[in-house]
């Protein structure tokens, strides 16, 4: 079962958008198949992003769906700050290193993400960055969709 973290992008247009290949991640993460890498911080952001454009029953429903992912495992602060100084440096973004901290602390195989700048910092030597496309068709073995950007 390989273990995977999700960028919170892949949430918000998995759980918003049908035709996209990080609905289809997210729908083959229910299946259990799949170890998900959670982070505190992530359901802050998805949780804000939801209720600030969706409203609060919907980011209400959004928290209820992120705990309820089988196989997954929250990192917390405690955990993934242990790794700050190790790889703090090779990150650009200041907001981006509790992603990256909480893939290693979680023994991540692979980070599914869209932020195309985040794939191209330094970190990118030491991370398994995959599209959700990419994880869909490699990793599942299932047919993604063509889409703008492989979202």
């Amino acid at each position: 079962m390989p273990g995977v973290y999700l960028d919170t992008s892949i949430y918000i247009i998995g759980l918003l958008s049908a035709d996209t290949n990080s609905k289809l991640l997210l729908e083959e993460v229910k299946k259990g198949d799949i170890k998900v890498i959670l982070r505190d911080y992530l359901f802050d952001e998805a949780l804000t992003w939801f209720k600030s454009n969706k409203g609060k029953d919907c980011a209400s429903k959004v928290r209820l769906y992120l705990l309820s992912i089988p196989k997954s495992e929250i990192i917390y602060d405690l955990e993934w700050s242990l790794f700050m100084d190790k790889w703090g440096s090779f990150v650009a973004d200041i907001d981006d290193i509790p992603h990256i901290c909480s893939y290693f602390a979680g023994e991540s195989e692979y980070f599914v993400t869209l932020n195309r700048r985040l794939t191209q910092m330094q970190i990118k030597d030491y991370v398994n960055f995959i599209s959700p496309k990419r994880f869909i068709e490699d990793v599942c073995l299932l047919d993604g969709i063509d889409t703008h950007k492989e979202i």
